[in-house]
């Protein structure tokens, strides 16, 4: 059995869960940079059999690693200190490795000095995971030869996780009633942590030109919650709703019981929120900096991609496709349609087999 070295920043669920995969075919050592972190809640970092480098034991192993016992390593977040050290060894060995991107957005890169490391750390990587043409086109654009690219589906979603068909209002005002929400509102729902980066303030203060309603429910945590609950005081709204963490199967029913998903954000390599959004059969609209939004949502067919800051107009698109009767159910069933084959078994599926390919040669 082949052995694999897999490394990742943090022990994030769609990172874990591959292991289960990869223990079928392969002999794995997984190690993470970090146990927690990126303003994220406890309970959202995966339990598993892997070390971390922030603990004295993790450290310990990872520095007695013997390299010249792994056919492959697999990184996941290369920019990070350990990572780039485990490259260079790589290199140094002749070890093949494979470099992963889940996505990025080009528009903020252009520092000749990083440009030139990763082009470096990328350079005779023996295969590149990209997540779609946007991590494609990062890869291309710091050197990855394209016949060495390999496309998958970035997802958190078993198959059983997306719908066959959307909820009917029957459906959807009895999970309503169990969850306690209001019955006789639309309904848009947001879900991401509580920090500046994901806009949700901006999009609080613009909810004031809704129609009473149309209700804002805004599901996650984190340090900006009580700036939240200020403004929604001091605009004196009635049809905003804040939230705290809940785990997956609990958040998929609150996605199911909305109507449309709404994402603000001002910078997401992927928005794996998209993915679930659209398994529960809602149409999306996102911003133009959200990286699941470009790959995934296509104007006026399962929702909207709006200039990042177009607050607005993003209410706007909301409204519109919560009234939208039939094509409402079109836009539905075309997002589930959509994210159908970004399913976790896919996504395993295809790493397996790049490493298979990889390792033949």
């Amino acid at each position: 059995m082949n052995k694999i070295l897999f490394f990742a920043i943090y022990p994030a669920p769609y990172r874990v869960n591959l292991l289960d995969y990869f223990v079928r075919d392969f002999d794995i050592d997984f190690f993470c940079e970090t146990s927690s972190g990126d303003n994220r809640n406890s309970d959202w970092f995966q339990k598993g059999n892997y070390y971390t480098l922030d603990t004295e034991e993790g450290q310990k192993r990872f520095a007695s690693l013997d390299m010249n016992s792994y056919d492959l390593v697999a990184i996941y977040d290369f920019t990070t200190p350990h990572a780039m050290k485990l490259i260079r060894k790589c290199k140094s060995k002749k070890i093949p490795y494979i470099i992963n991107c889940d996505g990025v957005m080009l528009t903020n890169h252009g520092n000749p000095l990083k440009d030139m490391l990763k082009k470096y750390l990328l350079k005779g990587a023996a295969a590149y995971l990209a997540s779609g043409e946007n991590a494609k086109r990062y890869f291309i654009k710091y050197g990855a030869p394209e016949n060495k690219i390999f496309l998958h589906t970035f997802s958190t979603l078993d198959s059983g996780d997306v719908l066959e068909k959307p909820l009917s209002d029957v459906e959807k005002t009895e999970l309503r009633e169990k969850l306690g929400l209001p019955t006789g509102k639309k309904i848009a729902i947001a879900v991401g942590r509580f920090i500046p980066l994901k806009r949700y303030q901006e999009l609080i203060c613009e909810w004031k030109s809704m129609a009473d309603d149309f209700l804002l429910l805004i599901i996650g945590g984190g340090e900006e919650e009580e700036n939240y609950k200020k403004a929604i005081k001091d605009l004196s709204l009635t049809n905003v709703m804040i939230d705290g963490f809940h785990a997956k199967d609990e958040l998929m029913d609150y996605y199911k019981a909305s109507d449309v998903f709404v994402h603000p954000t001002s910078y997401d390599v992927w928005g794996l929120v998209v993915n679930e959004a659209m398994a529960c059969g809602l149409p999306v609209v996102v911003s133009d900096h959200c990286v699941a939004g470009l790959e995934l949502i296509k104007n006026g067919e399962n929702g909207y991609q709006i200039p990042m800051g177009d607050d607005a107009l993003m209410c706007a698109k909301t409204a519109e496709i919560a009234l939208s009767g039939q094509r409402y159910n079109i836009m539905a069933q075309n997002s589930l349609d959509t994210i159908r084959p970004y399913t976790f078994e896919n996504m395993a599926l295809k790493h397996c087999d790049v490493f298979k390919t990889v390792l033949e040669k």
